[in-house]
């Protein structure tokens, strides 16, 4: 830094005037100098509170302080459109034996019907653990059912008809619906807002890390007999969802999340079924995360299933994501994932 010291010398010029001087007033004092001092002005900023799960603002305390709910939705051609995805704070979207299922996580928002409905898998507990609150599922084999049963959270399943029921209009077995209200209807007291998902961008912030790169459109194969296809619209501010070469429409509209996360994940046998595989999610891997036309590679890590899973950059940071919904794809190693 340069400092640069001005110093101004003012000298008072001698007169050789013969005029007498006029020593009353020669006298008197120098006139009273005040001297004020202002304290300096501390403005303390307090972020306003967020959702844990989408960082967006929490206007609604009582909102922000309930449990969070999930439930099993299915992902064939026959369940489309789904409804109430797009009021979920994060989904999930897991490969079973062919096709995807997604798992909607609800805080933040409320949907007045959500389905179809359908069955648990093994790493569901493990995915939904750490967010707590209740899992509504349509039923499952005794085993995956058993893990449901075991796990720290409230299991509702079609036996519960006052929260699950068959919908008009729709075929068996993609005719079952709940909705949020009556999954919380059945969260235990004393269960609170869950842990966050995830750390967010403070408002104004930008999506960036190591090596981040623009990243426009992403093209990935979940599942055998399943193409998921996004497209960032930066009017929208969100990622378009198509599957199987169509946009993907929900009751409510187009699939479209802040964030898409492309998860590496091994994928295992259970042991009770060997017709079903599973994602192993606690453990460690890559991760893609896409928001904001960007890409950032990065590591997933996740120590144990009450854990949350984490996010960080190729230098060990937390990656922030930019506040809203997204979208987890837990993808096997060697999957095909192209972008564009």
């Amino acid at each position: 830094m340069l400092l640069l010291v001005v110093a101004a010398l003012l000298a008072a010029g001698c007169s050789g005037s013969d005029k007498p001087v006029d020593k009353a007033a020669a006298e008197q004092p120098p006139p009273e100098t005040t001297t004020t001092t202002v304290a300096p002005t501390t403005t303390t900023t307090t972020r306003p509170p967020t959702y844990p799960l989408t960082g967006l603002p929490a206007p609604d305390a009582a909102t922000a302080a309930r449990a969070a709910v999930a439930v099993k939705i299915d992902n064939v051609a026959e369940a489309r459109p789904q409804a109430g995805i797009r009021a979920a704070d994060v989904v999930y979207e897991e490969f079973t034996e062919g096709v995807t299922r997604f798992i909607a996580v609800y805080h933040s928002n409320d949907a007045e019907v959500v389905g179809p409905v359908r069955s648990v898998r093994p790493a569901d507990p493990v995915i939904v653990t750490p967010l707590g609150g209740v899992l509504g599922f349509s039923g499952g084999s005794p085993g995956a059912e058993a893990l449901a049963r075991n796990a720290p959270l409230t299991v509702v399943t079609e036996g519960d008809t006052a929260v699950m029921y068959r919908r008009a209009g729709r075929a068996a077995p993609h005719n079952l619906y709940t909705s949020t209200a009556g999954l919380w209807s059945r969260a235990p007291a004393g269960v609170g807002s869950p842990r966050p998902f995830a750390d967010f961008l403070p408002p104004g912030g930008s999506f960036t890390g190591p090596g981040a790169m623009p990243v426009s459109a992403l093209h990935l194969v979940p599942a055998d007999h399943v193409v998921a296809d996004w497209s960032w619209d930066a009017s929208a501010g969100a990622w378009m969802r198509s599957t199987d070469g169509g946009r993907h429409l929900t009751e409510e509209g187009p699939i479209a999340p802040t964030t898409v996360i492309v998860q590496f994940t091994p994928y295992q046998f259970f042991v009770d079924d060997y017709s079903v595989i599973y994602p192993e999610v606690v453990g460690s891997g890559e991760v893609w995360v896409f928001a904001a036309g960007s890409l950032v590679l990065g590591t997933w890590s996740k120590a144990s299933a009450d854990a949350v899973t984490t996010f960080t950059d190729s230098k060990g940071a937390p990656i922030l994501l930019p506040p809203g919904q997204t979208w987890v794809h837990l993808v096997a190693p060697g999957s095909s994932v192209t972008t564009g």
